[in-house]
């Protein structure tokens, strides 16, 4: 055990990722620090070496690609994505679920990289981004590979993410002209409580029919997912006839939650497919998205 871990302050990808390999497996990457120092209170990790990435300036930009394609700094907060235009603008789903997102003082610090990279079924900004078919961008410093966030989660204590690998950026694809979208979260209270159910959803529709969807669901396995069986039970249906026992049951048997000190697991299952429900519900009473539309 460590009390006083080494600190290291890293200025580039690069140098972080040096670090975390000097360090052997005991790195931890800090920036925000919302979810590490209440980590490290607990006694819940005890790193040897705290690398500091909150000084790397190209992890905090918000830039939208000549193809409108979307990429998110790792460091860019909850609350940069909450008030910026271009998100607005470009992902309005993301700009929704920022909003909401445990208290004011923790957007301000809280980042989208520390967000995804935390194992435990929690985080409102993964489920938008499965729903969106977003990409995450690993670096070992001069070394990439990208990713589809859904696979990013390998189960509850396990990412795929290499000891000295960092995520660096997500990379999200426009939107489609028609595109509806909609989130939908449930818990004791509307922050700050780790019991939290989350689900997000993006289709498109076609002569009254549901032509493509995804949705991204978290706090409902160890893990956030994306919803195939639900997917598959919703594309092509008529969004005026949905058969909502049929699509509520796929999304039911691919999901796998825990009973909680606040929630049984079996209400766990009931709400979300209730936040999925009114998720879709509230999208078709929306305005599609027309971004590209003068």
């Amino acid at each position: 055990m460590t009390l006083v871990p080494d600190y290291i302050r890293a200025r580039s990808v690069a140098e972080a990722a040096e670090a975390l390999r000097a360090a052997e497996g005991g790195g931890i990457l800090v920036a925000g620090g919302t979810i590490i120092a209440s980590l490290i209170n607990q006694h819940l990790a005890e790193p040897s070496t705290l690398i500091d990435i909150s000084p790397i300036e190209t992890m905090k930009s918000i830039r939208v690609q000549g193809d409108g394609k979307v990429e998110l700094g790792a460091l860019v907060t909850h609350e940069q994505v909450r008030r910026s235009a271009e998100i607005h603008r470009h992902l309005p789903l993301m700009a929704e679920i920022a909003k909401d997102i445990s208290s004011w003082r923790l957007r301000n610090r809280g980042t989208l990289g520390g967000s995804i990279c935390t194992i435990g079924g929690q985080g409102d900004p993964a489920t938008g981004l499965i729903a969106l078919g977003a990409q995450l961008v690993l670096s070992r410093g001069h070394e990439q590979r990208t990713i589809p966030i859904e696979s990013f989660y390998k189960d509850g204590f396990s990412l795929d993410l290499s000891e000295d690998e960092i995520l660096e950026s997500v990379i999200v694809p426009p939107m489609p002209p028609n595109a509806r979208f909609a989130f939908g979260k449930e818990g004791p209270r509307n922050a700050m409580d780790w019991t939290q159910l989350t689900v997000s959803v993006v289709f498109t529709e076609t002569r009254g029919c549901i032509e493509t969807i995804r949705i991204g669901v978290n706090g409902a396995a160890a893990t956030a997912l994306r919803a195939r069986g639900a997917e598959a039970a919703l594309t092509g249906v008529a969004v005026d006839t949905i058969d909502w026992r049929s699509a509520l049951a796929a999304l039911a048997a691919e999901i796998s939650p825990e009973t909680d000190l606040v929630y049984s697991a079996d209400f766990k299952r009931h709400l979300v497919g209730v936040l999925l429900k009114r998720a879709i519900t509230k999208a078709l009473g929306t305005t599609p998205h027309q971004e590209n539309i003068v």
